[in-house]
């Protein structure tokens, strides 16, 4: 793993916080730049996202080496670490224990998956779903998420290890003790880095945990976060970006380093 002092770790969501979409999706470049020009002043920063850790390590790879991530924290359980040869590693041991959560909740709910595909696909219009050994997922139109929601959420009333997350998009269903909070905590350990050392800046409702203030008082989110995300932040002294997007982002570190360094 890279060995570096660090002084102050950011930790960000990917859709709707720091990534562009056309000609591809990538990081955004005008954050990417502003992140690569402070890490000499101790600056480093993560990926925390629900995407898949392959799809978050080919956003990595698209990024020249002073640009790319200290570790990729995916789905709100894995933990993966970038090395000298900016590959990125799991953390054996945390990974597999997340692994195992996961199934044994998978082996008890997924006989259930068909009934409930069936329910949500007869009631709603569904724009995307997944549905298989890793998630249980879909996306309908923003007007009905919190419809889909509340069914969901009946499916699994009979399970407390299960939880309803998602983002502005995606509902899907987890393990009950992932979450962007416990795996933020957990890197900044494996890091070095003190909890009143991290920034944490997202958009939905999957960001929550880590933007609460229980992980740090230095939380932010764009102009275009959820609802609820933007209580959130509020009510923990955070700061709520003027900008969308990257840009909001972009805003946000620079409030909070303008006070910090």
């Amino acid at each position: 793993m890279h060995q570096q002092h660090i002084k102050y770790l950011i930790a960000l969501d990917l859709d709707g916080t720091s990534v562009s979409y056309s000609p591809r999706l990538a990081m955004d470049n005008d954050l990417m730049h502003y992140l690569a020009a402070v890490q000499n002043m101790g600056i480093v920063w993560v990926m925390n996202s629900d995407r898949y850790t392959d799809t978050m390590a080919d956003i990595a790879s698209l990024l020249p080496g002073e640009q790319k991530p200290l570790a990729l924290l995916s789905c709100q359980r894995f933990i993966h670490l970038r090395q000298d040869d900016d590959a990125y590693l799991p953390v054996q041991e945390w990974n597999a224990e997340q692994i195992k959560c996961h199934r044994l909740l998978w082996n008890k709910i997924s006989p259930f998956f068909p009934q409930w595909r069936l329910e949500v696909e007869s009631q709603f219009a569904i724009l995307d779903s997944a549905v298989n050994d890793l998630v249980f997922a879909y996306r309908v139109t923003p007007d009905q998420t919190p419809a889909l929601r509340r069914l969901i959420h009946q499916f699994i009333t009979d399970w407390p290890d299960a939880q309803i997350s998602g983002n502005n998009d995606w509902t899907f269903i987890l393990h009950a003790s992932f979450s962007k909070a416990k795996i933020l905590k957990k890197c900044a350990q494996l890091l070095g880095v003190a909890l009143n050392h991290v920034i944490a800046i997202g958009d939905g409702m999957n960001d929550i945990t880590m933007l609460d203030g229980s992980v740090t008082n230095y939380v932010g989110c764009p102009a275009n976060a959820s609802p609820d995300v933007l209580r959130t932040v509020r009510n923990a002294g955070g700061i709520v970006s003027v900008e969308h997007e990257a840009a909001g982002t972009i805003e946000i570190i620079k409030k909070f380093l303008d006070k910090l360094l």
